[in-house]
């Protein structure tokens, strides 16, 4: 005979205004007809989401190119991610191409697909790995216990197929800059199978809490204000079949951070 009451919370409603107060925060790298290729700035999401409703790339891109609307997946239900053909996570910076129209848009998204696309990241991690490359070939599923993050499993029929390649750039007394090659695009990829070895990503408050949980110990530079996770390199073809590459520099808050680790030669 319980009367139990209860009252709906409907989530915010995303915007899809245009946003020009990024303007001067956001580099475009290489534009003409078909795509834009940005160097995008850490601190800011790719499009929004009822946790983070506007002040995103996308925001950004419709006041700079407003047909852009009319680019992309869903048109019909509403299209929350108008020209995204890949994303970066929101603390991750460096190069990402969108598309400027269908055309150039089913035609990316193909690529990204079928792992055509070259990627390339500049990634610190804490510890330093005996060999001086490697891959980690395991699949990656939703955690049961967090659905904001992913784990590695070692089951081939569960979760989804993922492959990573990586190289030693650097070694530091505590810590290894890395080039890490993703051949599929899972969320969080990176950081999900390097800390599975091991590894995890210097700054990754998401994957290495603070205190050392789950038998990884932390040991971030201090002088570290953000993750340490910088798409440098990405390469594609062109609608004529040429390949088309581009690159972002590092920016100066992972520099200052590498200027300030002593360079150990082994």
């Amino acid at each position: 005979g319980d009367i139990v009451e209860f009252a709906i919370e409907l989530p915010p409603e995303i915007s899809l205004e245009p946003d020009k107060s990024l303007e001067n925060k956001i580099e475009i790298i290489f534009e003409d007809e078909n795509f834009i290729i940005i160097n995008k700035p850490s601190g800011i999401s790719v499009h929004p989401s009822s946790s983070e409703t506007k002040g995103t790339i996308v925001n950004w891109l419709i006041y700079h190119f407003p047909k852009i609307k009319s680019v992309g997946d869903s048109l019909e239900n509403g299209n929350i991610r108008p020209g995204i053909v890949h994303r970066l996570d929101k603390e991750t910076s460096g190069v990402m191409a969108i598309a400027k129209n269908q055309k150039t848009f089913l035609m990316l998204k193909k690529q990204f697909q079928t792992h055509t696309v070259t990627k390339k990241y500049a990634v610190l991690v804490n510890g330093s790995p005996k060999e001086d490359s490697g891959k980690i070939d395991l699949n990656i599923a939703r955690s049961k216990t967090d659905p904001t993050k992913n784990v590695v499993t070692k089951s081939k029929t569960e979760g989804r197929s993922a492959l990573t390649y990586w190289k030693v750039v650097k070694r530091y007394p505590d810590h290894t800059l890395m080039e890490a090659s993703p051949k599929t695009g899972r969320m969080h990829q990176i950081r999900v199978h390097l800390k599975s070895i091991g590894m995890p990503v210097a700054g990754d408050k998401k994957y290495l809490p603070a205190g050392g949980r789950g038998g990884l110990k932390s040991k971030d530079p201090k002088h570290l204000g953000r993750m340490f996770l910088h798409a440098e390199y990405l390469s594609f073809k062109n609608a004529n079949g040429e390949k088309m590459s581009f690159s972002a520099p590092l920016p100066s808050d992972l520099a200052n951070c590498l200027r300030n680790l002593i360079y150990v030669i082994k």
